[in-house]
C-alpha cells in the first residue's frame, strides 16, 4: 500500500509541478517577446483551470490521511485560490483579465507551487536538500503577500463586471424565496474573510517554519555528535 501512495502522490505533486513551471514559462515567455498583459489570461486559461482546480485533491488527500496535512488550512488556502480562479477571472471578461495585478498573482502561485511540490516530490524519492528546505519555509514571506495582494486584487478588479452582469447571483422573488449576492460576497471576502483568513494562513506557516529549522538545527547536531 505504501508503495502505491508514494507512487501516486510522486505522480500528482510532479505533475503539478510541471503545470505550474509552464504557467510560469509561457507568461514570461510571452511578455519578453514584446506579447501583452491583455493577452496573457487567454495564453494560460485552460492550464490555470487544469492546475488550480486539481488542487482539489489535496484537500481529499488531508481529509483521508493520505498526508499529514491540517484540513482546514488547506481548505482555506484552495478554497481561496477557486473563489478567485472561478469567481473574477472566468466569470466573463472582466477587468482582472487584463490588469497587471494577474500577472503579480499567478507568479505568486507558480513560484509557490513550483516550490512546494518540488519539496514534496523530493521528500517522497529521498533527495531532499537544504535549498529546497529553505524555500519551502522561507519564500512564502515574500510570496503569500505578493499572491494574497493579487487575489484581492483580482476580485477588486471584478466587481464592476460582478455588479452588473450579476453572476452566480440569485433574485427574488423565485420559488425557493432565496437571494444570494455574488457582488456583496465579493465584498464580505474582500473586508472580512481576507484579512483574518491570510492572518491564519501565515501564522501557520510561521508555525511550520519554526519547527522546521528547529528539527534541521537538531538533526545537524546530532549527526556532529556521532
Amino acid at each position: 500500500m505504501g508503495g502505491l501512495r508514494d507512487a501516486y502522490l510522486l505522480l500528482y505533486n510532479g505533475g503539478m509541478c510541471v503545470g505550474w513551471a509552464t504557467i510560469l514559462a509561457k507568461i514570461y515567455i510571452h511578455l519578453s517577446t514584446g506579447g501583452s498583459i491583455d493577452t496573457v489570461y487567454p495564453l494560460i486559461e485552460q492550464l490555470l483551470m487544469v492546475c488550480q482546480t486539481g488542487a482539489v485533491a489535496e484537500i481529499i488527500h488531508a481529509w483521508t490521511g493520505l498526508v499529514r496535512s491540517p484540513v482546514g488550512t488547506t481548505f482555506l488556502q484552495v478554497l481561496s485560490r477557486l473563489l478567485v480562479l472561478y469567481g473574477s477571472l472566468r466569470i466573463g471578461e472582466t477587468a482582472s483579465r487584463t490588469n497587471p495585478m494577474l500577472v503579480q498573482m499567478l507568479t505568486a502561485w507558480s513560484l509557490s507551487e513550483i516550490i512546494r511540490y518540488s519539496f514534496y516530490t523530493a521528500k517522497l524519492v529521498n533527495k531532499e536538500s537544504k535549498a529546497i528546505n529553505w524555500l519551502r519555509y522561507s519564500g512564502f514571506m515574500i510570496l503569500y503577500p505578493v499572491g494574497i495582494t493579487g487575489e484581492i486584487g483580482s476580485l477588486y478588479n471584478a466587481l464592476p463586471f460582478i455588479k452588473e452582469n450579476k453572476p452566480w447571483s440569485v433574485e427574488l422573488p423565485n420559488k425557493w424565496n432565496f437571494s444570494f449576492s455574488w457582488y456583496n460576497t465579493v465584498w464580505f471576502l474582500l473586508l472580512g474573510v481576507y484579512p483574518y483568513g491570510s492572518y491564519v494562513m501565515y501564522s501557520y506557516m510561521l508555525s511550520q517554519r519554526r519547527k522546521a529549522f528547529a528539527k534541521q538545527d537538531k538533526d545537524q547536531q546530532a549527526a556532529k555528535a556521532e
